[in-house]
């Protein structure tokens, strides 16, 4: 399951697109508009459950949500243990719901 992941999102107000890893325990990433996420996981049941910090590097989020840079979004998740098979998944960016889909790009050991 550790693996880097590109993940492609869409909100109310956009779409965007990035890289991160996923794998024990931990969650870190960027994307496309220079933001960074950090995070942690843990698996319940068949589910992952985890709370990832989102700083931004400043402009609009997808929720349509207006953020200087630095600022520091809370994302919370529940996704099914095969999560990156493409298919878009709910996630909560600070309080919105946002539509979410990982792709495996390569395990890590």
């Amino acid at each position: 399951m550790s693996a880097l992941y590109q993940m492609r999102y869409q909100g109310v107000a956009g779409v965007g697109h990035g890289a991160i890893y996923i794998g024990k325990g931990m969650i870190a990433g960027v994307d496309v508009t220079g933001a960074r996420y950090s995070g942690t996981y843990a698996a319940q049941g068949s589910n992952l459950s985890g709370a990832v910090t989102l700083t931004s590097a400043g402009g609009a989020l997808v929720t349509g949500l207006p953020v200087p840079p630095g600022t520091k979004v809370p994302i919370t998740f529940s996704l099914p243990a095969n999560f990156w098979g493409g298919q878009f998944q709910t996630v909560t960016v600070g309080g919105k719901p946002v539509q979410v889909a990982f792709d495996k790009i390569a395990d890590i050991p």
